[in-house]
Formats: C-alpha cells, sequence, structure tokens
C-alpha cells in the first residue's frame, strides 16, 4: 500500500513528560510509530499532586490508562473556595462532569501509569539520557543529533518533530522564540502523609492563595501556596487561619519555585514539520488546574490532525487551528481566576458576598465549556505522513 512507509517512519518526540508520553501514546492508536528521546537517564516517580478534570480524563480513557489511575486517585465532587484569614466557605464549585469525573492524583502515579503503557507498546521506542545537540531541517524531514552517556548517537530523520519538553523548550530558542518569563509568583509545596480528607479545597488571600487536596485514597494530602515573592524561605503562617497554617508548620516543605509562562500565541503557529505540545506550547499558571489537562488534549488532538491529513505540514495547521482558540480561552479563565483569587482587601468583601449569593449550577455552567470537553474517536489512518 502507498501509505505503508509514511507510517512505519517513525515520528520523532522530545520529552517524556506527560505531553510527550502521552503523545507516543495516542500516535500509536492512530497507527503510527514514534521515538521519544528523554534527556534525563532514568524515568523515576517524582512532583506532588495534580487535578485532573474530566476532559483530561476522557484522553486517558481512550489511552487506556485511567483505569489504572482510577485504582489509587482520590475522585471529588466538589472544590470547596474558603477564606483565607477565617476558614469559612465561599463557596462549592460543582467539577463534575457526565461520568469521567473529577480526579486528584500524586504525578508519580500518573506517570506510571503512562510510562507502563509506553514500555509495552511496540510501535514506541524510547530513548533515555539522550540530550539533543543539533537539529537541520529539510523539505522532506527532520534530522536531530543526540548526544548519550557513551557519545554521540546515531542521527534520527524523521517526518515531524514533536517538542514535549518543557516551559524551557531546547527547540523555542533554536527558532527565535521568546524565552519563558517570570511574574514574580511562587509556588510553595508541601507534603503530609497523616491528614486524611474529603474534598478539594482553596483558601483565598490578597496575593496568594493555598490549595489542598488528597493526592492517593490512603490520605496523603498535597499543598501548594501560590503567592507574590522570590520563594526563597518557607513561607509565613501569619496572614492564614489555623488549618492551613497547621498545614505549613507540620508539612514536608518541598521547597518553591518560580510560575513560569510562554507566549502560546506565538509557540503555536504552524510550522514546517515543527509543533510544540504541552508545557512548551502554552506553560501556564495553576489557577485553573488545567496544565496536565491540556498537554493530554495537545496529545489526542495532535494524532488526529496526523491521522487525517497525510501531508504533515497540513496536519500541523489543523493541530494549530484547534487548540490555539482553546488554548487561548483557558488562559483568559486562569487570569480571571488569578484576578479573582488575589483580590486585595477591601475588595475581598464584595468577593465573597458574590460568591455565597451564586448558586452551583451557575458556576458548573460556567465552566461546561472546559471540562465538558471529550476526546473524540481517532480517524483511521491509511496514508501516513510525507
Amino acid at each position: 500500500m502507498p501509505g505503508d512507509q509514511g507510517i512505519d517512519t517513525p515520528v520523532l518526540i522530545v520529552g517524556a513528560g506527560t505531553a510527550g508520553l502521552a503523545c507516543a501514546l495516542a500516535l500509536s492508536r492512530a497507527g503510527f510509530r514514534s521515538i521519544v528521546c528523554e534527556k534525563a537517564p532514568r524515568l523515576e516517580p517524582v512532583g506532588a499532586g495534580l487535578q485532573l478534570s474530566a476532559n483530561a480524563l476522557s484522553v486517558l480513557d481512550r489511552l487506556g490508562v485511567l483505569p489504572a489511575i482510577r485504582q489509587t486517585a482520590f475522585a471529588a465532587k466538589t472544590v470547596a473556595l474558603r477564606d483565607g484569614a477565617t476558614d469559612r466557605l465561599l463557596a462549592r464549585v460543582p467539577v463534575e462532569s457526565g461520568a469521567d469525573g473529577y480526579l486528584a492524583v500524586h504525578r508519580a502515579d500518573l506517570q506510571c501509569a503512562l510510562v507502563d503503557a509506553v514500555e509495552a507498546d511496540p510501535r514506541i521506542d524510547l530513548r533515555l539520557g539522550r540530550t539533543l545537540v543539533g537539529v537541520d531541517w529539510t523539505s522532506e524531514c527532520v534530522k536531530a543529533r543526540f548526544a548519550g552517556a557513551d557519545g554521540a548517537d546515531a542521527p534520527v530523520d524523521a517526518p515531524l518533530l514533536i517538542a514535549a519538553d518543557g516551559v524551557h523548550s531546547a527547540f523555542a530558542g533554536q527558532i527565535g522564540c521568546k524565552p519563558a518569563w517570570d511574574h514574580g509568583l511562587v509556588a510553595h509545596r508541601f507534603t503530609l502523609s497523616d491528614t486524611p480528607g474529603s474534598e478539594i479545597e482553596a483558601w483565598l488571600s490578597p496575593s496568594s492563595h493555598a490549595v489542598s487536596y488528597p493526592m492517593r485514597q490512603g490520605g496523603e494530602r498535597n499543598v501548594v501556596l501560590v503567592e507574590t515573592g522570590t520563594g526563597e524561605t518557607r513561607p509565613r503562617t501569619e496572614r492564614w487561619n489555623d488549618r492551613v497554617a497547621g498545614f505549613i508548620e507540620r508539612g514536608r516543605y518541598l521547597g518553591s519555585w518560580p510560575l513560569l509562562t510562554v507566549d502560546a500565541g506565538e509557540r503555536l503557529q504552524p510550522r514546517d514539520r515543527l509543533v510544540f505540545i504541552g508545557d512548551a506550547a502554552h506553560a501556564m499558571f495553576p489557577f485553573a488546574a488545567q496544565g496536565a489537562a491540556m498537554a493530554l488534549e495537545d496529545a489526542w488532538v495532535l494524532a488526529g490532525a496526523l491521522a487525517a491529513h497525510s501531508d504533515t505540514n497540513a496536519a500541523i495547521a489543523a493541530y494549530a487551528a484547534a487548540r490555539a482558540p482553546r488554548i487561548e480561552k483557558v488562559l483568559k479563565r486562569v487570569r480571571f481566576h488569578r484576578f479573582v483569587y488575589h483580590l486585595p482587601w477591601p475588595a475581598t468583601l464584595a468577593r465573597n458576598a458574590a460568591m455565597a449569593l451564586r448558586p452551583e449550577r451557575e458556576m458548573r455552567r460556567d465552566l461546561a465549556w472546559l471540562y465538558d470537553w471529550r476526546a473524540d474517536p481517532l480517524p483511521e489512518n491509511r496514508q501516513g505522513l510525507r
């Protein structure tokens, strides 16, 4: 068949985080082979918690890894918004969407499920300890050069290079994209093993907020404090109610991370045989808990575009046309949440009153466009890529 050669020529993915691993699996479901190159010598379970709304879970379901994740994840129906100083309940935001629900998970559990599926898939060649040293483009392919611990590898030729290498993507600088920038916000992360809980909670305070939830059914808790500052020391407790202060005092402090973003409009522009996904494409603040979800959506939509278009650059254009408006809408919601969560006093008084008066069904309707997105079945690929 004329398309067999295109299907058998592996796509190159750089980066084996959530975006890269999910993309390899999605491409396999569409009939494509891939090579995944990761600079880390080992994929060790790392990180703390993350939230997965129904739009993300629909992709994981299509990839076949959702049952493994559900075994340990914490299922939630609402997110409780509370006053940071008093712990008073302000509102409960419904987050379920149909049967898919809403999960809080340990990032390591998600990674392990994806890695296990990748290692079991014969269409995926996972190569660790491979650092990118150069890329050349021709009219017919991408030629990437990698170095391993034992020296330079043979170049990899591919019809498409997928940059899934995070907020500091090596490719962004090579092609002249603006680097990630620091907005002066930091995230302090804690874990606690002795604090069982029954819901996801967020506490709102001037210029800061805190989020806490069980990461696993056994009760291990994730706590994140986002505030303005350098993040060089453990955060202070004075502004927080006794519960949040207790988390800060008793939790195992994992450190602080600056919150960086990139220019998503620039990164999602169609380019010859190169496409960005995940944080490399649109690293965003965690104010809507959609970073991992958008990476998973990217992976599935890109696989669908490649299956539907035998011309690689036409597929890239279709992917960009599908993702750019949705990402911009998500980023707009993230900016809105940041504004509302970090309002200064006394504007907080009006915000709290408005939240108390707003019915839950209206809050759910506000987020329907986000949570109700679903991963459609992939087109049947018959032609491969050229």
